[in-house]
């Protein structure tokens, strides 16, 4: 899932079209943390990668490991729903409060806490019931502090539009790292093993207690972050309401239609793909390694942004997003050889940033300074919803065929090409002028 997604950086001429607004001037509100523009980066990019590498252990071997456990098809897809569930239900709340009340850091405290123990819980069961209560209380601690850490960033970069994306990428490498330790990990490495004294075989259930203990790690670091003050000012109560009052309008509504439909497309990627690898012969040990490489094409993409940017348009960038995720559905459709099936997940990647990152980047720029925390809850409700159809989608699919890749990931290409045309039709060229 992913996962799991932000945009570009570079000069200002990147965003030119967008007509940012001044994000420069701070509210009297916020405390200027310590040091200089420099290491104000450098602490929020070490946020970015600490949030995101917990997931990015778990998330590319969870269907894996649920199938190891003898769970069917919409065993599984029901328990993928949960980071769906958690994004639904968590981050508007955890907005309002970080808008009102409390500081966006210690929420992000509290969540990276109780994910750390709930992970850590979560690798020891094998019950179906047990495996999704616990899952979704994780993510009903992270989604809030993924929508927090986004918050928190856009209220203390001095000219987001042109550094968030540097930021951002850190994110993505935080959730390529871990990938790489437990592939190590799982091909039980002798010297890996050896600093700990583990002497029992790697299992995939190993993914959680490291995930755990990236966890932990994270929630000693935001101990440090930035104070952010509640701002309390503003609609009170009906900060999320007037964030929901962005669909008004021709293209935010043709945006907001199709952020909640790739991500209902998305799980067929994150869900589907693990299993594919593997039937097609990938070792545990190097399929969590194998996974990364949409990330890497994600962090050349966001390199890259302003120049895609600039020649693109941001309509013309988010149409590209579209285009890739259709040809990664359809090269895991076809699966053989190995070869297009790694093709196909460098594609995921451009998907994520081209679409994904320079949509929350829209959304900022539409968000009043005073609702910005709910806007990005907004945000990620939307995603919420659309994978929450998504995983159970693909967990019903797989299961009307058989567990069968090929039809599964056409259905999920189908749903992509129906996107890229209400999208080219219905998002005007001038909202990116």
């Amino acid at each position: 899932m992913r996962g799991p997604g932000v945009t570009p950086i570079g000069p200002g001429a990147a965003f030119r079209t967008m007509k940012l607004p001044d994000l420069s001037r701070r509210p009297t509100s916020l405390v200027q943390p310590p040091g200089g523009p420099i290491f104000l980066q450098f602490r929020l990019s070490l946020l970015q990668l600490l949030i995101y590498a917990a997931p990015g252990a778990v998330i590319p071997l969870f269907s894996l490991r649920l199938k190891e456990l003898g769970f069917s098809p919409l065993a599984i897809g029901l328990c993928s729903c949960t980071q769906a569930l958690g994004s639904l239900i968590a981050p508007m709340l955890a907005g309002q409060i970080a808008d009102r009340w409390i500081p966006a850091q210690r929420c992000i405290t509290v969540c990276a806490i109780v994910e750390s123990i709930l992970l850590w819980v979560l690798g020891g069961l094998t019950n179906p019931w047990a495996v999704f209560a616990v899952s979704l209380t994780w993510w009903l601690a992270l989604s809030p502090a993924l929508t927090l850490s986004t918050a928190l960033c856009f209220a203390h970069l001095p000219r987001p539009a042109q550094q968030f994306g540097r930021v951002r990428l850190w994110g993505t490498i935080g959730w390529v790292l871990p990938g790489w330790i437990l592939g190590f990990w799982l091909a039980d490495s002798q010297w890996m093993h050896s600093l700990i004294g583990q002497t029992a075989p790697a299992m995939l259930a190993d993914t959680f207690k490291i995930a755990s203990v990236l966890a932990a790690v994270f929630a000693l670091y935001t101990l440090t972050l930035p104070h952010t003050e509640p701002q309390r000012r503003g609609q009170g109560l009906l900060a999320p309401l007037a964030a929901i009052r962005l669909l008004w309008g021709r293209a935010f509504i043709v945006y907001a239609a199709c952020t909640f439909g790739i991500c209902m497309v998305l799980p067929f990627h994150t869900q589907a793909a693990p299993l594919l690898l593997a039937d097609l012969g990938v070792s545990p040990g190097w399929l969590p390694r194998v996974m990364t490489i949409a990330q890497f094409s994600e962090v050349l993409t966001l390199a890259i942004m302003p120049y895609i940017l600039n020649r693109f348009s941001v309509r013309g960038t988010m149409l590209l997003g579209l285009v890739a995720i259709i040809v990664t559905l359809s090269s895991l459709s076809i699966g053989r050889p190995l070869g297009l099936a790694l093709a196909g997940l460098a594609c995921y990647g451009l998907s994520i940033s081209c679409y994904l990152v320079a949509g929350q980047m829209y959304l900022n720029h539409r968000a009043g300074e005073h609702v910005r925390a709910s806007a990005q809850a907004l945000h990620s409700w939307l995603c919420g919803l659309g994978l929450l159809f998504g995983n159970l989608l693909v967990g019903g699919v797989r299961h009307l065929f058989h567990e069968a890749s090929t039809p599964t990931f056409a259905v999920g290409a189908t749903l992509g090409g129906v996107l890229l045309t209400i999208f080219w039709i219905g998002f005007p060229k001038a909202s990116s002028d």
